[in-house]
């Protein structure tokens, strides 16, 4: 999945992409550029897409993806990439889920940390019941 965003072609509009495409290949951040048939709009696609003023944008502009607000402009970004979240644990929690894993080698942390979570809401679904 990538992000995409379209800018009607217009004159200012057509300047605004020139500037896109500078910014983004500044920081070998490949685009993809490619116009409407009629050549009535400009596409950008990508992994990430910087805009890097953030007058140029608007939620109009966005196809598929989602805005992150950065310093000076934003990032569009695919909507379904996954999120990275860090869970400080402490030594007795650590203690417990390494001698889970022992009892199950097969498994990953992941799916181990999935299915302790699972089972807490399940447990908790019961005891409000």
């Amino acid at each position: 999945m990538k992000a995409k965003i379209k800018l009607t072609n217009t004159v200012p509009n057509q300047e605004i992409a020139r500037k896109i495409k500078r910014a983004n290949q500044a920081i070998n951040n490949v685009l993809d550029i490619s116009f409407a048939k009629d050549l009535s709009a400009i596409f950008f696609e990508g992994e990430i897409i910087v805009i890097p003023e953030k007058a140029w944008f608007s939620d109009s502009v966005i196809l598929e993806g989602q805005a992150k607000e950065t310093d000076n402009g934003y990032e569009i970004r695919p909507k379904d990439k996954g999120k990275t979240i860090n869970l400080h644990l402490d030594a007795e929690l650590v203690a417990e889920l390494n001698e889970i894993r022992q009892h199950v080698m097969s498994k990953t942390q992941h799916e181990i940390i999935l299915d302790l979570f699972k089972k807490g809401l399940e447990q908790y679904n019961k005891e409000k019941l």
